[in-house]
């Protein structure tokens, strides 16, 4: 195994995922097209050089003005963006969205919260190197912003989608998920300026609801009597950084006062993410004299408990776990790692031996990573292994975005697309004050036709 990674066999493997149908065990996630789309797309960026000139991307500029055309076709007209293309509204349906029948609740193309930020961050991936500013042109700020408000719940938690019960009453759907939490605040400080409460969810409310799920081990999950998950801890993290984190930061290495003061068991969440890390060990094969008729389980233990987590072997196998006592699995190198970049206290991952472990054990033949050493690589398994050697800086990789989990030129690019929707937004605020200002001059305050 090289000691580096193989980047040339890693675009052939994204340039099958792009070029190619997926193949049929992609099928259940027909409904999250989008979130695909960003695996495929985010991995490409992270492994093209800057410099790269655009005619030789992997991805050309005809080719992003056609991505960038099929990921705002999903752009629902009440705001948000729908996950798929199969849940996509008809246009004939939107007069009829308008004024719901009692049976509204069945239509499809409603728009969720993970579908709405793979939405964005796409547009900003596949932005023209030209003209970064002009990434969100297309998107409805405002009904966006809106939307999103109307998923929040009193508790102050986000929920995934909006459905309508009885053609009257709107009812907030998809559980009580950390996910949807870290989503609402990455899309909120993707489009919002400073300044603009009106349009602003309870931001307060999202604190006390994240900063509540803290368990008694230190780690978080959907609640304080639930078991933590690296996932959750993950964005529970990034979720209270981007709340207070500038409008303009080109990284994300900014001193979050939330996270500094809120967090109520810094100490014990820190120790809980480092120690999610575990030697790697080999499962042992099958004794063949065995005539046991017992079943394997499916999670064979494959790691070392505490008390030997520093073995005699020079050069172990370090992989990282999702909850306690659980086995390796490549995307947890990415939520532990990250998690712990978030907090600034990467010099607690083990990144030698972890990156040892993604590229000898997980890197796949054909490129890509597997789930578990031994497997088949996936498109999201395979993101999150190049993210975890992003966001620790492996040389050949664009730096990511631990907060926003794409790389850092691409949330410059962000920046810049919001101030001009900002820009924009008081454009025409202007003109209307001007506009309502002249009537008032007139008198009788009539709309002439041609203004209408």
């Amino acid at each position: 195994m090289s000691d580096s990674i193989d980047i040339p066999r890693h675009l052939k493997y994204w340039k099958m995922c792009l070029s190619t149908p997926l193949p049929h065990h992609y099928l259940p996630n027909e409904g999250n097209r989008l979130a695909l789309a960003y695996f495929i797309v985010n991995s490409i960026i992270i492994l093209t050089p800057p410099d790269t000139p655009p005619e030789s991307q992997l991805i050309p500029p005809k080719s992003r003005a056609k991505l960038r055309s099929w990921v705002l076709s999903h752009q629902h007209p009440d705001g948000g963006f729908c996950p798929s293309s199969s849940l996509v509204f008809p246009l004939h349906g939107y007069q009829q969205y308008e004024s719901p029948s009692s049976d509204s609740n069945s239509y499809p193309g409603m728009a969720n919260i993970p579908g709405t930020i793979f939405a964005l961050q796409l547009l900003a991936l596949l932005a023209d190197d030209n003209g970064p500013e002009g990434a969100f042109n297309g998107v409805d700020r405002v009904k966006t912003l809106k939307w999103l408000r109307r998923l929040q719940r009193p508790d102050g938690s986000f929920g995934e989608v909006l459905r309508q019960i009885d053609g009257t009453k709107w009812e907030i759907m998809g559980g009580y998920d950390m996910r949807y939490c870290y989503i609402a605040a990455s899309i909120r400080w993707m489009l919002r300026g400073d300044g603009e409460d009106d349009e602003d969810f309870d931001v307060e409310g999202l604190k006390r609801y994240i900063l509540s799920s803290q368990t008694y081990d230190g780690g978080f999950a959907a609640s304080s009597e639930e078991e933590p998950h690296a996932g959750y801890a993950y964005c529970a993290i990034s979720a209270l950084s981007l709340l207070d984190r500038p409008l303009e930061t080109g990284k994300d290495a900014h001193e979050s006062e939330i996270l500094n003061s809120g967090i109520k068991d810094m100490p014990g969440l820190v120790h809980w993410l480092a120690s999610r890390q575990f030697v790697y060990l080999e499962p042992t094969p099958p004794n063949e004299d065995d005539s046991s008729d017992t079943e394997e389980e499916d999670d064979v233990v494959n790691f070392l408990l505490p008390s030997t987590v520093y073995p005699t072997s020079e050069n172990p196998l370090v992989a990282s776990n999702g909850r306690t006592n659980k086995v390796a699995d490549t995307c947890y190198s990415w939520w532990v790692g990250a998690a712990l970049a978030n907090l600034t206290k990467t010099d607690l991952f083990n990144w030698k031996d972890t990156r040892r472990f993604l590229l000898e054990k997980m890197t796949h033949r054909i490129g890509g990573f597997s789930k578990y050493p031994g497997g088949p690589p996936d498109v999201y398994h395979s993101c999150f292994g190049l993210t975890a050697m992003a966001v620790m800086k492996e040389p050949g990789l664009r730096e990511l975005d631990s907060a926003l989990a794409v790389p850092i030129d691409t949330v410059k690019v962000i920046e810049k697309a919001r101030a001009k929707l900002l820009r924009t937004a008081r454009t025409s605020t202007t003109r209307r004050d001007v506009v309502e200002m002249g009537l008032r001059m007139i008198g009788d305050g009539k709309r002439p036709v041609w203004l209408k």
